[in-house]
């Protein structure tokens, strides 16, 4: 009967450490999965709404993505944090807003009241969204990657500071590094 037991028991943590290895989000300097996206709103974008679009698409140019949904207050905030970055640089970058379980309707109407200052999508395959964890962390969640779709920075949450000083002076540096 021991012996029984001690072989469940030997599973069972055999099975938990198995559970704990799950991936971890990506980390500074590593590279992000493509994605598959669909356009939902294509301000500031060459895009049309239905397009899909996929990320590495983007690639050659530093990308800001504002993970987002219409029924989140703290994503307002972000928002605005986001525009204030696109609209200072322009088409040096590219920013973009990805809804998270949220109708495209409802972030229509949002964008309508609050204005959008870059495009909207949503992925289809949900790659980004699940590689950083995002129904599992919350919303608003926002990354920076450098030319090469590789993590720059991440947050959870809005914060009522913005964008980080040094983040952006990384940004300024990607910016530079590809000039020159």
């Amino acid at each position: 009967m021991k012996v029984r037991y001690s072989a469940l028991l030997i599973a069972v943590l055999a099975s938990g450490v198995t559970a704990c290895t799950v991936d971890q989000p990506p980390v500074p300097g590593e590279r992000v999965p493509d994605t598959e996206l669909e356009v939902i709103d294509p301000t500031a974008s060459p895009w049309a709404a239905g397009d899909q679009v996929s990320l590495s698409d983007l690639e050659g140019r530093p990308v800001l993505i504002d993970f987002w949904a219409s029924w989140c207050p703290p994503c307002l905030e972000q928002h605005a944090q986001v525009t204030e970055v696109a609209e200072r640089y322009g088409d040096q970058i590219a920013v973009l807003g990805i809804l998270v379980d949220d109708s495209p309707e409802s972030a229509l109407r949002w964008m309508k009241e609050q204005g959008a200052a870059y495009p909207t999508v949503r992925e289809i395959d949900d790659d980004l969204t699940e590689a950083f964890w995002i129904r599992a962390t919350g919303l608003p969640h926002i990354i920076l990657l450098d030319s090469d779709r590789k993590l720059v920075w991440h947050r959870l949450g809005a914060s009522g500071t913005g964008i980080p000083e040094d983040v952006l002076a990384q940004l300024d540096s990607i910016l530079t590094a590809k000039k020159g």
